[in-house]
């Protein structure tokens, strides 16, 4: 999709707006940091973007920030949860945004090891079908495919084999 100059400018007052933010709560916990962005989100639907993609758009940015903020955080489930039932709500802009949060899962799964990690799994399932539908000459696409690779070596998580607990 092209974007329109103003949308340009827009998305980016947007990633300065969330950037700025995470530099001023960098040590802040995640329970002061997540109303933060939540009241960031309100402000900037309402003074900022314009178009409902634009709007969708933001959403998706604020729920991936706060999802990797709980990662960072390492956050237990009842928190990290919510934060990616909201992503998965949302849907990804892009396959490489769907790659983070299933690799983000993945990973928080194996610093948890007494969580179920079947739905890590199916989720890494759906990313690799995601990237398998580009184009075989994206070079995205061959260096996703080899990330994913190596980080269901790294977790366990091999595909269509039964998740290690």
């Amino acid at each position: 999709m092209t974007l329109s100059k103003s949308s340009e400018h827009r998305f980016m007052e947007v990633a300065r707006a969330v950037d700025q933010l995470l530099v001023k709560t960098f040590d802040d916990s995640f329970e002061e940091l997540e109303p933060k962005l939540k009241a960031l989100e309100r402000r900037l639907l309402h003074s900022v973007v314009r178009t409902k993609f634009e709007r969708q758009e933001l959403q998706r940015r604020i729920a991936e920030t706060i999802f990797t903020e709980a990662y960072g955080r390492n956050c237990p489930w009842h928190v990290f949860g919510p934060t990616l039932r909201r992503i998965r709500r949302l849907g990804y802009s892009n396959v490489e945004r769907r790659y983070h949060v299933a690799c983000l899962y993945a990973r928080w799964c194996q610093r948890h090891p007494q969580h179920d990690n079947r739905e890590a799994r199916r989720l890494l399932d759906e990313t690799d079908r995601s990237i398998r539908r580009l184009p075989h000459s994206n070079n995205l696409r061959k260096w996703l495919l080899s990330a994913l690779s190596e980080l269901r070596v790294q977790t366990g998580f091999q595909s269509g084999a039964t998740p290690i607990r």
